[in-house]
């Protein structure tokens, strides 16, 4: 069943220029690869433990700037691929799961960090790459 987040980011996503989209109901599945693929340190992924692994600290002020920041700061190192297949889930506030191209994450990235105060994590299909904001706008990616 969705929440009102999930209504609202599917309007959002519905009026923006995502060229495809796919809302996935059911995203257990992906948790439960996150949560077997990746260690946990203090009820977080242990982002020093992974390949690449990259951090940055913001504010709530430049969050949604920041994180486009970072993003485009991986596709230039060639680390993610603008045209690859993310999934994009929760911790709390949203039911669903999304999947999306990573350069259409770029244009809802604003919409996400500002209006769903939640951890956001957004992951490759292969589930071998993550992206993670936290609620107290902290940026991390690293690589299985």
């Amino acid at each position: 069943m969705n929440s009102f987040y999930d209504n609202e980011l599917i309007v959002c996503l519905n009026d923006s220029e995502i060229e495809r989209f796919l809302v996935i109901s059911d995203p257990s599945d992906y948790i439960d690869k996150i949560n077997s693929n990746f260690n946990f340190l203090n009820g977080r992924i242990n982002f020093i433990e992974l390949n690449n692994n990259r951090y940055m600290g913001s504010n709530q002020n430049n969050i949604s700037t920041d994180i486009v920041c970072f993003i485009n700061g991986l596709i230039q190192d060639g680390l993610c691929e603008k045209n690859e297949r993310i999934i994009y889930i929760g911790d709390s506030l949203i039911n669903n799961g999304y999947e999306f191209y990573l350069y259409d994450l770029i244009k809802i990235l604003p919409y996400l960090v500002n209006e769903i105060p939640q951890h956001h994590y957004f992951f490759s299909i292969n589930e071998m790459k993550i992206i993670f904001v936290s609620f107290e706008n902290e940026i991390y990616f690293g690589i299985l």
